[in-house]
């Protein structure tokens, strides 16, 4: 027996009142609930459309909604992490390795312009703020599509982890700042790590790029 576009409309509806926020999960999680509904009640016709929608609801477990909203975040992020750390180990290795030497040396030759380490982050990070300007642009204006939420445009927020990397190196500079000045090495280390944070907002501006992308034309959104 199939569900009316009423009732598929009262599933929908009774989907997101569990605070089920991302657009993706209210679609899938909606198909399944109506699915398990018309399983039972081609078993079972003459039961009620409230006791297929608990029965089906059940097969979720207490709190299930949620549960699998949180597992789906978890794998996401772990997804997101995986396909970042790869995309930035390819800028170590041949051919871009030379430019990201490049960049490297262009970073820690620049950082003996500055007195103190912490005024050389300060400048290093504004700039990077100002330049990465339309990419912060594109993830407030797009969290949001035609009045949707997408987890996957959520996780893949381009600034996390590339700005870890900068305030780390903000917090270290700041800790280490006699020993980073005395010790060439330290400097040098000290800006791998700004170079990595570098390397993680470009790797991440492409990911949520490719994220925006595939999610407006899955939904056929503009």
């Amino acid at each position: 027996m199939k569900l009316t576009n009423q009732q598929i409309e009262y599933v929908e509806n009774y989907i997101i009142s569990k605070d089920i926020k991302w657009y993706e999960l209210q679609v899938e999680l909606t198909d399944h609930m109506i699915n398990s509904m018309e399983e039972f009640w081609a078993e079972d016709p003459e039961l009620t459309f409230h006791q297929v929608k608990y029965y089906a609801e059940e097969k979720f477990g207490k709190n299930g909604f949620k549960a699998i909203e949180e597992e789906r975040t978890h794998i996401l992020r772990k997804e997101y992490r995986r396909v970042q750390w790869k995309m930035i180990a390819d800028y170590l290795k041949f051919p871009k390795i030379f430019a990201s030497a490049l960049t490297l040396i262009v970073i820690y030759k620049s950082s003996f312009y500055f007195e103190k380490p912490v005024k050389f982050i300060a400048v290093f990070y504004v700039f990077l703020l100002i330049a990465y300007i339309p990419s912060v642009y594109s993830y407030f204006k797009n969290r949001k599509i035609n009045g949707k939420r997408f987890l996957q445009i959520e996780i893949s927020n381009p600034m996390v982890i590339g700005f870890g990397f900068l305030n780390l190196g903000l917090n270290v500079g700041n800790l280490c700042k006699e020993w980073i000045e005395q010790y060439s090495i330290l400097r040098l280390l000290y800006c791998a790590v700004l170079f990595l944070g570098v390397l993680a907002l470009i790797t991440g501006k492409k990911i949520y790029e490719k994220s925006l992308s595939n999610i407006k034309k899955q939904y056929q959104l503009n």
